[in-house]
């Protein structure tokens, strides 16, 4: 199963139909517990204050510390982060997050033991839908802007690529959720990883096309204002 890099295309050409009044700068999402724009209310764990903070250093700091936890980051942390680094201007640092979460969440997709998912309130079943709710919310804005510049794009990819040549130890990152036998993990994920090659290639080949269909739907001048604060040591 192969990370559905047409959907990810799909997402940022779809036709914008009426202008919408909402700020293209800012998303809009809540997936429920994890997290609702307004305020904004976190519930994904120790980092959630900081990412909530509206103190500036706070934040940056909160994300430096997440940065150096890496590896250790489960997939609701980097949407989570990815959010609000786009609202607050980071938004090359956003897809690099929104990518990695996207990938992450494919991976627990692929991994968790679909038999012992459980039913609402159980926490295997709830990431699992949590993951796809994240990506089908968050994805429509930080693509339509990611998609302004394929060249940076596909940087940001190719990096997310690089980053997850190796499993992370997902039972330690998802206590109490039962996964596949580890000895299954290596090659769904090289499966995984694979597609972001094959998605690469896909926007290379495409870029002129892209830049046709947003400037055609209206994507393009929807997104195009939109700035980018470079985060430290990061996009």
């Amino acid at each position: 199963m192969l990370l559905p890099a047409t959907l990810v295309v799909i997402c940022a050409l779809l036709p914008a139909g009426p202008v919408s009044a909402d700020d293209p700068g800012q998303i809009s999402a809540y997936v429920t517990p994890y997290y609702n724009s307004a305020g904004p209310t976190i519930k994904v764990g120790k980092y959630s204050a900081g990412l909530a903070s509206k103190t500036p250093g706070e934040f940056v700091a909160t994300i430096v510390r997440m940065k150096k936890q890496w590896n250790d980051l489960n997939f609701l942390e980097l949407y989570v982060g990815a959010i609000r680094l786009y609202d607050l201007g980071y938004r090359r640092e956003a897809t690099y997050w929104f990518y990695t979460a996207q990938y992450r969440g494919r991976l627990y997709g692929l991994l968790v033991n679909k038999e012992k998912l459980g039913s609402i309130g159980d926490r295997a079943f709830e990431l699992y839908h949590a993951q796809d709710a994240f990506f089908q919310l968050v994805g429509p804005d930080i693509n339509g802007y990611a998609f302004g510049d394929i060249d940076s794009l596909v940087r940001i990819i190719r990096k997310v690529q690089d980053d997850n040549h190796d499993v992370p130890n997902l039972q330690t990152i998802y206590p109490g959720v039962v996964f596949q036998p580890k000895p299954q993990w290596q090659a769904q994920n090289a499966e995984l990883n694979a597609g972001l090659g094959k998605l690469t290639a896909s926007l290379t080949d495409q870029k002129t096309q892209i830049q046709q269909q947003r400037a055609q739907n209206g994507t393009q001048a929807r997104f195009s204002h939109l700035a980018n604060k470079q985060f430290p040591g990061g996009f």
